[in-house]
């Protein structure tokens, strides 16, 4: 009900999304789809009597990422604005909260990696990261609301299994407050009823998730294996990097907006937006399987996981920079599938 509220109070006060060149939607968007999922969280913790470590803390934190982006969707505001705000909350989340990465596990060897103060300097990265990786993949509908889903689910399932369930709770309530938006995103109930996550939306998904992730990879007995992290969010930072490697490599600035992203490179290969949605998300689920498997797996090392992940990878970074190629290769075997031809 409260998202129904939202859209009529954004659209009043003009925090709305306006179609240009680049964006390509029809009419003015309201963007309250992080705002929305904000107060449903923040609703599940009142609830709830799973202990759930810091959560106020977190509040006040993810409060003000989604304060700072909702303006950002209205007025705008500079860069260097939101990357200190960014910088502030992580601090306070490794100085207040004592959490951040001080570990990486096992994933080069039979030695724990262990990162002493230069895990101050890696938390930060890595909040920024995660933040930056949620906001690119936000390009086609439903793509943001379906990865952060699966994200999300991949974690509380092996937090469940490990009998963490306040964190595991944590994450299930987003997956409640995400599906509400993820319907009216993808226009289940009608344009009129459309509604965009927004940069408060992807900050918040991005940060919850690295907060849960530190949480979980670095506490004593840690329930996960740090180089599962990658596996559960592995499109949106593959996606990230490999954009961001080929922006630089141009001299270009990493934040510069193109279409070289993979949604970009799905599309060109004749999807449609929604099948892309629904071919992207799929092959997220799938690496977040993979990532559990592997977690599972006891008798699998550590850097075997790290290893994998890395081919993956770079067969992903392939076919980004070929992506004209690998566009025209998926036609070709399409139309030929359609005729019930072979591909040679």
């Amino acid at each position: 009900m409260f998202i129904f509220i939202a859209r009529v109070v954004a659209t009043k006060i003009g925090l709305v999304d306006k179609p240009n060149f680049r964006k390509k939607h029809v009419g003015l968007v309201p963007l309250v789809g992080g705002i929305t999922v904000f107060f449903g969280i923040c609703f599940a913790f009142v609830i709830t009597e799973e202990y759930i470590p810091h959560k106020w803390l977190y509040l006040i934190c993810a409060g003000l990422l989604v304060l700072i982006g909702a303006l950002d969707d209205r007025f705008d505001i500079s860069v260097k604005l939101r990357a200190g705000v960014q910088a502030v909350v992580a601090v306070v989340m490794m100085t207040v909260a004592d959490l951040k990465l001080e570990s990486l596990g096992h994933a080069f060897g039979p030695w724990e990696l262990v990162l002493g103060p230069f895990g101050y300097i890696v938390t930060l990265f890595a909040v920024w990261a995660a933040i930056n990786a949620f906001n690119m993949v936000d390009g086609i509908d439903g793509l943001l609301g379906g990865l952060s889903c699966v994200s999300f689910g991949a974690l509380g399932f092996l937090l469940y299994q490990n009998g963490n369930y306040g964190l595991a709770f944590w994450c299930f309530a987003f997956i409640a407050a995400i599906l509400p938006y993820i319907f009216l995103n993808l226009g289940v109930l009608g344009r009129r009823f459309k509604v965009f996550m927004g940069d408060a939306g992807s900050t918040l998904i991005g940060f919850t998730i690295i907060w849960i992730l530190v949480e979980s990879t670095q506490e004593a007995g840690r329930p996960i294996n740090p180089v599962t992290a990658l596996w559960i969010i592995a499109i949106p930072l593959m996606d990230m990097v490999a954009i961001m490697y080929r922006r630089i490599r141009k001299g270009m600035s990493p934040f510069s907006p193109d279409r070289q992203h993979i949604h970009h490179l799905i599309m060109r290969s004749g999807f449609s937006p929604r099948g892309a949605f629904v071919l992207i998300t799929l092959a997220a689920a799938i690496l977040a399987c993979i990532g559990i498997i592997g977690e599972r797996l006891t008798f699998v090392p550590e850097w075997v996981m790290l290893a994998l992940f890395l081919l993956v990878f770079f067969m992903y970074g392939y076919c980004i920079k070929r992506a004209w190629k690998v566009a025209r290769f998926i036609k070709r075997v399409r139309r030929r599938m359609r005729r019930g031809g072979a591909v040679r």
